[in-house]
Formats: C-alpha cells, structure tokens, sequence
C-alpha cells in the first residue's frame, strides 16, 4: 500500500496541473410581466421584444471556449405563476435532428434547449428543464452526472421554420423548489445540443462551461432580482391508479387475476417543503430490467430505481461511492410498501428528509467479505432520516440514520456522518463514516449453505440468523483534482466484519479496499482525423482485516475520438487475488473496442475481451480463460421508429458458455403515444422473454400502460421445442389532478 501510495504522489507532482475554479458569470437581468403569455412557440407577446436577450454560446468539451457553429438566442420573463423561457435555436430546417418519441427518451443527436436552475445557489439541487425539436419534454438533476429520474409539470411549444426553431415554456414555481426569501439572486444558465454532420454532438452555453470543474454551481450565471411567488400551504395534488393483471402459469396449470386500487398525494406546505404518501402503491416496474448472466457471481445485483416516488429529493440520499461515500440509502430495499410517507424540505441552507413505510415484502441485503446474498425478511417498517447542510461552492456536512424493525423478529440500524470539502482549485475532499447494528432474529430466516462457512469475523459470530447482535463501522475518504486535461485521485473504503446497512447498498464487508487514478487528456487541435485521446491507470489495493491481501490490481486504460464520430477504447488489467484461501497471480485481461455513428441512422458499438477468469461458483474456485465479444445495432430508419439488437457472448474454457441476445423497438406515433417491445433470449437459460407495451402519456404524472410479459423455455437451443412458461397481462392508468 506505501508503494501504491508513493507511486501516486510522484505522478501526481510530475504532471500535476491545477484549474482555478470559474468566479465571474454572465447576469440576466429579470423581468416581471403582467401581460399573458401564449405558449405556441411563435413569440408574438410584446413582452418578449423587451426581454434581454442571452446569445453568444460556446461550445464545451472538445470544443471548449470555441464559439458555437449555430446561433442561439435565449430569453426569460415571468409573472406571479410561472417562469417563461424562449428559445431561438438556428438551424437550416434540412438538417434538423430530432425523434418523435416520449418524454426523456430523446436519441442522443437530437436538437434539444434546456436551462438549468440553481435557485438556492448552493449545489444542493439544479434543475435541468429541457425540450427537444420535436416538442418531448427532458428535465432531471445536474450536478455530479446527470440523472434522468426527476420529473416536473411545465408546457412547452416549438415551432419549425426554414432557418429556426423556436421553443417556448412556461415552468410553474409551483414545480420547482426555492426559498423563502422575497427578492432572490438564482444561478442559471442556457444550453443547447445539436450535431453536424461529421456526426458529434455538441453542447453549448450562455455560461462558459469548463471541462474539469466539478462545482456544477460555480459554471452558472445569475438571474438577478427575482421576486418569485412566496407560496404557503398550496393545494395537494392527487394520483390515483389502478392496475390489473391476468397471469398464467402454463407449467402449473394455474391462472390467476388481480386488480389494485392506489393513492399517491404531493402536498406542498411551502415553496420549500414537500410532503408526499403512498397508499397501497403499486410500485411494480413498468419497464422490467434487462437480463444477465449471473451465472458466475456471488454477489448481489444492483438494479436502477425506476419508481417515480422516490425520485423528488432523491438527491438529499445519493451517495456516490466513487467519490468515497458509503452507500447508506439504496431505495430498491424497500419492496411492497402498503403506505408509505415522504417529508423533505429546506431551513436556509439546511435540507431534510423523512421517509417511513410500512414493507410487505422486505428484503434485507447481507454482505460478508466475498460474497453476498438476500434474504427475505417478511413484513417490516423502515423509517429514513437525512440532514445536510450546504457549504461554499458545493461543499457540505451531513448526518444520515436509518431503521428496518421486522416483524418476524429483530431489527438493523445504520446511522452515519458525511463531510464533502471543495476549497477551490478544483480539488474535492470526502469523509464519510458510519456505523451499524444489527438485532438478528432467531427464526433462521438464512442459513449459509452446507459449502460456506459457518461463521466470520475469526468465529466470533455465525453467519445463521439465530439472535446475535452483530456491530460494525465504515469509513469512507475520497480526495480528487480535475483540470480539463489532468484527473488525480483517491479513494479508500474501510468495513468491518460485521458492518451491515439497513437500507443500504454495500456488498461486502471485512474491507479495507484503497485505489489511485491519474488520467491525463489530450486534445489534437492540428490532427487530420484525432480530435482527442484520453489515458487513465488506476492502482488498487484490497485487504482483510486480518491483514490477509485479497487483491491487487493495476488497470491502463485509452480512449480515442476522431472527427468522423468514431470512438476507439482499450483496456488492460493484470491482477493477483485471494479468493476462498486460493491465491491467483498474473490474472491479465485486454478489452478493445468502437462505437462508430455512421450516419444518421445507423450507430454500431462492439468490444471484444480476453483473458483469467476466476470461477468463483466452485466450492475450491479455479482460473479459466475468458473470450467474450459484445455488439450492438441501433437502426433508426424514421423520425418516429428505433430498432435496436444487442449480442453478448462469453466463453470460459471448460467451465461455462452462452450469450444474451437483447433487441428492442420502439415506434412513436406522436409525443404521447408510443409503442415499445422488448425481445430477449438467454441461452443460460435457454428462455425467451418478450414485452410489448403501449404507453399515452400526456403528462408526466398521467399515463396509461398496456403491456404483455411472455417468458417462453426452448429445449436446448433458441428454436428447439419452445414451450410458454408464463404470461402476464397488465393495464395501469394513473391520472395527476
């Protein structure tokens, strides 16, 4: 670990560059109107002749501080109830991107506006509210990534000309989050997307956007003078649904039917606080999750959250373990909640949240130190508390505590404090530490199998659910500096044996896991056909608590973009690792790769990869030699059509072979109808699951959905005697008042 460390610190001084973090913004000056606005993408109110007008955008990442090919122009005005955004995007009409499809599922060339909106000027929460030329809404969370799952209720209009689009919204404050205060400075700024015909994908800004800076706040603008509507106690809304299915076990014999009735109400007590429950929710996916080969893991899955109702103030529970934070919060563990409550709101720059539910069906991730597994634990009552104060620039101070009391018996606590430090020059500290305990029944809801071991942490405790008391702590540090062509970092994970969460997600524990990462950029402003190359090696040490080394890692990594909208990776990785008291050395593997934008239509991605793969499902594990070969197609033969088909296959000499097939289209046939199926086949397993669906989703919160899942078993390859296993019908209809 010292080696890993000095290593490190050499590099890091050798090619060591720093970015000061950006200070000085653009300003727009607000503007309050009286008149009405007509939201039809065609500007005609005086009120937006007298407007300010925000142009000059520049271009970000490959083209950083260039000025933007297409003119953009963007304005803002607003009234007691909504703020009103128009956007002037040129564009000669013949080369106009864009796909007729649903709300937040643009293709990633499509012509798109969007501001974002940083009303506390704190990081704690920026809005990103979008459309695309063909008029689908976009709008989720900026910040560390983009995440796509929050949804807002705003109106927006475009209309196509020869040489422009232009795009009007009306946000109501009624859907967005602010404080208290009556005259208020927020932190905007205007983008656009759009790509060329050398097939990239540009983004521009009104507020120059520096690669490298991590502080989302600090690349914003201000929207001066704002005097927003201070709302009291406002009215609730209501969503209620109902669901119905019919589904039928063909292996059985048995059929059976079920319709649900569900209440969801938002009720907004400030333009700051939210209160939100859930009766007898149907918190069924809609869009299932895709398949995978597990076949070689001993760990648990983790699988996107794909609920709505935990997506308003999931930022507050985000703990990105890249960063360092342990992951305490991992919405998924609670299931089949009959009711459920959410209250999160803001004092100043302090944010809170409270989630309690009632779980029919709880399921409890166990973690020990090679492997995990999860145990159905019945009904339960979990209850969530998050504070988190917001500092300068990003920086902030949080505490974190959660409970899971089961019915069956015992119950698990994990409370925890965070601390994320941004003193400029780019540079980000994390702490993050937690503690947990946990009150096991004695009902031996798990019971290791015969092969595992009986007991952890040097015998002091067994791993059969039979009453004990199992104590554990965590520590999270991450430390990292970007610049636009530097990245160092470094990040360290300590869990004791028996630290657990309660509604967490960490899969192993007896952990003391360490990584260093030094990436440098270049781009090649003269290069006939390289636009820019990227190169990054990461060092990581694991060992046990026992001082046991379980592993030792060094991965070199390059990427490469050229003009013509080809990208080409490779990877190397050569490993040493104790698995199960078995040492393996010299485990090597190569990955390369490209993902090639022909034209407008078609988009193809494939890698290849080879190399030791430990088989870790054998009670004494051994080494095989992996080949895999992964490819995808995306067809898009219409503004209205997709079709996509992806092959995953995997060889390990002697132990296992098989391949995913994975195809899906998608047709739409305005922005609120569309139609998608889904068609997958795992020759694991040797079944097929197929899953059209018809989706009329007029609103954000108003849909209906009518699908069908299919699962269908072949013999012993794709066609060979196909028998239906199980089908499901379901109809869902919710509707927002």
């Amino acid at each position: 670990m010292k080696t890993i460390l000095i290593t490190f610190i050499l590099i890091s001084t050798a090619f060591g560059q720093s970015i000061k973090d950006l200070t000085e913004r653009p300003v727009y000056n607000s503007q309050k109107i009286t008149d009405n606005i007509n939201i039809d993408g065609r500007f005609d109110e005086n009120v937006w002749s007298d407007a300010q007008i925000a142009t000059n955008f520049t271009g970000s990442g490959i083209f950083q501080e260039q000025p933007a090919e297409l003119r953009t122009e963007a304005k803002i005005v607003y009234d007691d109830k909504f703020l009103y955004v128009a956007f002037t995007a040129f564009v000669d009409k013949e080369d106009l991107r864009y796909s007729v499809t649903k709300r937040d599922n643009l293709d990633g060339r499509d012509d798109r506006v969007f501001i974002q909106i940083d009303a506390f000027d704190d990081e704690s929460l920026i809005y990103g509210i979008g459309v695309s030329a063909s008029n689908a809404q976009i709008d989720g969370r900026a910040g560390f990534g983009w995440d796509q799952s929050l949804d807002l209720v705003y109106d927006t209009a475009v209309t196509i000309f020869d040489d422009r689009y232009q795009a009007e919204f009306a946000i109501p404050f009624s859907s967005i989050r602010y404080s208290l205060a009556e005259k208020q400075d927020w932190r905007i700024t205007f983008g656009r997307g759009f790509t060329l015909d050398d097939e990239i994908t540009r983004f521009v800004w009104w507020a120059n956007k520096v690669d490298g800076i991590e502080c989302q706040t600090c690349q914003l603008g201000y929207l001066k003078d704002i005097y927003p509507p201070k709302l009291s106690s406002g009215k609730p809304s209501y969503i209620p649904a109902l669901v119905g299915g019919l589904s039928e076990d063909f292996v059985n014999n048995e059929s059976f039917s079920s319709d649900e009735a569900s209440l969801f109400i938002k009720y907004p007590v400030s333009s700051v606080d939210l209160f939100e429950i859930a009766i007898n929710p149907d918190f069924s996916q809609i869009e299932s999750d895709d398949i995978r080969n597990d076949i070689n893991s001993v760990n648990a899955l983790y699988f996107p959250e794909r609920r709505p109702f935990f997506s308003e103030g999931s930022e507050l529970l985000k703990f990105q373990s890249e960063r360092g934070f342990l992951n305490l919060f991992y919405s998924r563990t609670i299931n089949d909640p009959s009711i459920i409550g959410k209250y999160t709101g803001k004092i100043g720059k302090t944010s809170y949240g409270v989630i309690s539910a009632r779980d029919d069906s709880s399921l409890l991730l166990l973690p020990f130190e090679e492997s995990s597994t999860i145990v159905s634990m019945g009904k339960a009552t979990n209850n969530i508390f998050r504070l988190k104060q917001m500092l300068k620039h990003g920086s902030s101070i949080g505490a974190f505590i959660s409970n899971r009391d089961f019915d069956s018996g015992g119950d698990m606590t994990t409370s925890g404090i965070d601390f994320h430090y941004h003193p400029g020059y780019n540079i980000h500290v994390t702490i993050h530490g937690a503690v947990s305990v946990h009150n096991e029944s004695n009902n031996l809801e798990y019971v290791p199998d015969d092969e595992d071991s009986q007991t952890f942490d040097d015998g002091r405790h067994s791993k059969a659910f039979d009453g004990e008391e199992i104590n554990g702590s965590a520590l999270g540090i991450g430390i990292s500096q970007w610049s636009r062509t530097d990245s160092r970092g470094i990040v360290a994970r300590f869990r004791s044996p028996g630290f657990r969460t309660s509604n967490g997600f960490e899969q192993n524990n007896n952990t003391k896991w360490i990584k260093v990462s030094r990436g440098k950029s270049i781009f090649h402003e003269n290069h006939p056909k390289l636009l820019k190359s990227d190169y990054k090696f990461e060092l990581t040490h694991k060992e046990n608590f026992g001082g046991l080394v379980k592993r030792h890692e060094l991965e070199l990594e390059g990427d490469y973009k050229f003009n013509n909208g080809i990208n080409f990776f490779w990877d190397l990785e050569s490993q040493n690792e104790n698995f199960k008291g078995v040492q393996f050395n010299g485990d090597n593997e190569v990955r390369f790769g490209f993902d090639a934008q022909l034209n407008k239509k078609i988009n193809i991605r494939a890698s290849v990869n080879h190399g030791g793969r430990i088989i870790r499902y054998l009670e004494i594990p051994e080494i095989g030699t992996e080949n895999s070969f992964a490819a995808r197609l995306n067809y898009k033969p219409s503004n209205q059509t997709d079709f996509g088909i992806g092959f995953e296959y995997e060889d390990v000499s002697d132990y296992y072979y098989g391949y995913l097939l994975k195809s899906s289209v998608k047709h739409a046939f305005s922005s609120n109808l569309s139609l998608r199926t889904k068609i997958q086949y795992s020759d694991y397993s040797n079944t097929w699951f197929i899953e059209p669906m018809v989706t009329y989703q007029p609103s954000a919160f108003s849909a209906l959905y009518v699908g069908v899942n299919d699962l269908l078993e072949s013999q012993d390859d794709m066609f060979s005697k196909l028998r239906e296993n199980e089908r499901q019908f379901f109809v869902k209809f919710q509707y927002l008042f």
